[in-house]
């Protein structure tokens, strides 16, 4: 008899977490409120600063920033009915329009990251499309392909521009030790070097240190090491480069200080459990939390952005809005 109220039990829960999902039904166009009313919800605030990205000099250090470098200011997440995040779609702000009323302020989705996953319920497939207003046009401009291996590891990631010219192709190979570490990946892009990352943990399993080479040269061309709060989310990573008459892995000076703050709620990348850098640009797989606000640091310039979210009632991103940047002291 117990036996049968437990799984009565786990019936009707399983059954209300489907309901909570289909209840919240994850479409951009119930999650598109209005921005007044969003922001008197969250901030207390009706503005939004138009904010320009952070850019970064180094380009090295600008593929491996966590900041998207699209210039979106809202983003939204939707979900599959397992809960699994199925799109990404980029807002931008239109031109504003007077009417009768109040001026309206146009957003257009300009770019969406499309999910796919096999049966195994694995990421199999990243798509990303790019969007046109007027006319309406959409069309497919990146795609990342992932394979596993037979334990279920990722070992292979192929990112290629849908036209089949082959004329840029990325290929990552990903290399683990055997507690199922990454612990090596190489980058061969066409007729460029090939990249290879390597990558150290502590005794509590963190990823500690990325250095980067290339098959030219035995120098590194970065080393980053990474900090955590005690919620295990990233704080800050520093950036350091070889000086220009190094001669070892010890030759080095620190050029960037990347700090991060982060909100108390779901990061719905974390799921995919998959390692570093195996996504897009701001995609954060390592944290726990979602990112709140970032900042760069080279010494004597810090350029910052911050970010509020909408949750859904299973405590993950529904929609994030870009909105002013920090100032120096917080």
């Amino acid at each position: 008899m117990k036996t049968i109220k437990f799984n009565l039990l786990l019936i009707l829960s399983v059954f209300m977490v489907i309901v909570s999902c289909e209840q919240e039904n994850f479409t951009e166009s119930e999650n598109l409120q209005p921005e007044e009313e969003f922001l008197k919800s969250v901030a207390g605030d009706t503005t939004i600063s138009d904010i320009p990205d952070i850019v970064i000099d180094d380009p090295i250090l600008q593929d491996q920033a966590v900041v998207s470098q699209y210039n979106e200011n809202l983003l939204t997440y939707t979900y599959d009915r397992l809960g699994r995040l199925e799109n990404i779609s980029y807002f931008r702000k239109g031109v504003t329009a007077p009417s009768a009323e109040a001026n309206q302020v146009q957003r257009f989705v300009y770019m969406r990251d499309k999910f796919v996953y096999g049966n195994s319920g694995q990421l199999i497939e990243l798509r990303r499309h790019s969007l046109s207003e007027k006319p309406l046009i959409t069309s497919l401009s990146l795609i990342k392909s992932y394979k596993y291996n037979s334990i279920g590891q990722l070992e292979q990631i192929i990112t290629r521009m849908p036209d089949n010219s082959y004329k840029w192709d990325k290929f990552e190979f990903l290399y683990y030790d055997k507690s199922g570490h990454m612990i090596r990946k190489v980058v061969k892009l066409t007729n460029l070097p090939t990249w290879i990352f390597i990558y150290s943990y502590d005794k509590i399993d963190r990823l500690m240190k990325i250095a980067c080479y290339t098959s030219e040269s035995s120098r590194p061309r970065f080393i980053c090491d990474l900090y955590y709060d005690n919620q295990n989310n990233i704080q800050r990573k520093e950036f350091y480069y070889p000086l220009d008459d190094a001669v070892s892995v010890n030759d080095v000076i620190r050029k960037w200080v990347v700090y991060y703050k982060y909100d108390v709620y779901n990061n719905p990348f974390k799921d995919f459990k998959l390692p570093v850098s195996s996504l897009f640009e701001w995609m954060d797989l390592i944290s726990p939390a979602n990112i709140a606000a970032i900042s760069f640091d080279d010494g004597s310039l810090i350029r910052s952005v911050f970010y509020i979210y909408r949750y859904n009632n299973l405590g993950y991103p529904v929609l994030r809005y870009r909105i002013s940047p920090l100032t120096a002291n917080e």
